[in-house]
């Protein structure tokens, strides 16, 4: 006869089996559908692309799909990779009828890579893509109206454009030494031995590089290797966890030697001084700097770029944030200096500002410019610049634009004019804060069309009207787009 503590044991047993069934019972129709539709293949049209790239459609049952690489117009066979109570995300399993638009990716790394999305989508088709949904995010926030003009879009070739990249290395079990750019979807690295999208100078390098690293004592001590195309120099930064081998350090410069390349070595040190830190940075804490080095041809100085824009020649640091593509950037500026016409009389606010890149060109057509940047390293590499190019009009003043500006000294002047070139954040704080300056015209260029209409949204509280916008296609082969919108004043 079963003992007492084994009859409580059977119970509780049978109990907890019963729960597991009831459970299970009582599942919705979608979550016992979402571990069925991971092995399910569904004939779907593709409606259109979502804002990020990827085909949507419904399945039989009215589900939305977002099927990466699927373009509209489409018929395709999607694999479910993940169920959603509200989506699936899918890959193409079989694309029975092909968009016209379709085209052969020419990078053979498009399917691992996640660097460029749309390859195999035509390079005009992206650019009308682009155009709708900055529109369509516009036309939600209630910001067109009859009067907005729309102009054309701004573009450059759609391969050979990026000069600068950053090029991660990593060693793993499987494939040992890495190096290359994440995959799509993962933080894990993909081997690239060729990239169509770099400007030409540097699309050898990549090639170069796979060859030479595996040479080296040291290859696990590289963290990344940044790759910048100035007129006429190609560099290379390297940045490095540990000192240079005394013999990688000589494989380094002979290698460069050979390809006539800049080579800049970056290595970690800590900040002593306060003013040496962002805005951003914590008071209490000593943040990580890299230390830049210049190790072939050999130079004491510390390594600096530039560019030119029209008559001005701009200098900027290795950390520096740069726009990427230098044939849409020279157009942009020119676009902004033409929708401002500045008579030369105009007072003007440059609002994230960086080193300059449209301040100096605007202090060419205005009276007075004051130059805003939250990092002190781009305010000091502004004031360089424009006394490099003999611009006394310029006033570079360090702020931190997340925190009420109204107390800040410039903040108390006024304005005829504001341009601002906000991060993918926005601006929603300055924007509402704008109005007091008494500025008749507002520029924004944007990176991120949905904080765009919502910062519009606010200035069209604050009294001002959507003149105009334009898409600038700063990175073809990808979803991501810039655009650039004049706002007037209409009321006080």
């Amino acid at each position: 006869m079963a003992s007492l503590f084994d009859r409580y044991q059977k119970e509780k047993r049978l109990k907890k089996n019963a729960q597991k069934v009831k459970a299970q019972t009582q599942k919705s129709p979608q979550q016992t559908a979402a571990k069925s539709d991971l092995n399910v293949s569904n004939a779907l049209t593709v409606i259109r692309l979502s804002h990020e790239g990827r085909g949507v459609a419904r399945d039989a049952l009215g589900k939305t799909m977002f099927i990466s690489g699927a373009l509209p117009g489409e018929e395709v066979t999607a694999q479910v990779t993940q169920s959603r109570s509200k989506y699936n995300n899918a890959v193409i399993s079989t694309l029975h009828k092909a968009s016209d638009d379709r085209v052969e990716p020419p990078c053979p790394h498009f399917e691992q890579c996640g660097g460029c999305n749309l390859q195999h989508f035509q390079h005009s088709a992206q650019i009308a893509f682009k155009q709708s949904v900055i529109t369509e995010h516009l036309q939600r926030a209630n910001i067109i109206d009859e009067q907005t003009q729309h102009a054309a879009p701004i573009g450059s070739a759609p391969y050979g454009y990026r000069r600068k990249a950053r090029l991660g290395v990593t060693r793993t079990k499987s494939q040992g030494l890495v190096l290359g750019f994440r995959e799509r979807n993962s933080k894990r690295l993909t081997t690239i031995q060729q990239c169509p999208i770099l400007v030409p100078q540097l699309q050898p390098l990549v090639g170069e590089l796979q060859s030479l690293l595996p040479r080296l004592r040291g290859q696990g001590h590289i963290g990344h290797i940044e790759l910048i195309a100035e007129a006429q120099q190609a560099n290379i930064i390297l940045r490095i966890t540990q000192p240079l081998h005394e013999g990688d350090q000589r494989t380094w410069f002979d290698w460069a030697e050979q390809l006539g390349v800049r080579l800049i070595i970056a290595s970690t040190m800590h900040a002593q001084q306060s003013e040496e830190r962002e805005i951003a940075d914590s008071e209490n804490d000593l943040p990580e700097r890299l230390h830049y080095e210049q190790l072939y041809p050999v130079s004491s100085e510390t390594p600096q770029f530039s560019y030119t824009l029209g008559e001005l020649t701009i200098h900027f640091n290795a950390s520096d944030f740069l726009q990427v593509n230098q044939e849409v950037n020279q157009q942009m500026v020119s676009q902004a200096l033409n929708w401002l016409n500045l008579s030369g009389s105009e007072q003007v606010l440059d609002l994230f500002c960086g080193f300059g890149n449209f301040t100096l060109p605007l202090a060419q057509y205005a009276k007075r410019v004051v130059g805003i940047e939250g990092v002190a390293s781009q305010v000091a590499q502004g004031t360089v610049n424009a006394k490099a190019n003999s611009l006394n009009n310029i006033t570079f003043l360090c702020t931190d634009l997340n925190k009420p500006i109204a107390n800040f000294s410039w903040a108390k002047e006024k304005f005829d004019v504001v341009l601002l070139d906000p991060p993918r954040a926005g601006a929603e704080e300055i924007c509402s804060q704008l109005s007091h300056l008494g500025a008749q015209k507002i520029l924004y260029v944007s990176c991120n069309p949905i904080t765009l209409a919502r910062d519009a949204a606010i200035l069209k509280e604050q009294g001002y009207q959507l003149t105009k916008y334009g898409m600038l296609d700063m990175f073809p082969q990808t979803a991501h787009m810039e655009s650039m919108a004049l706002f007037t004043r209409v009321s006080s």
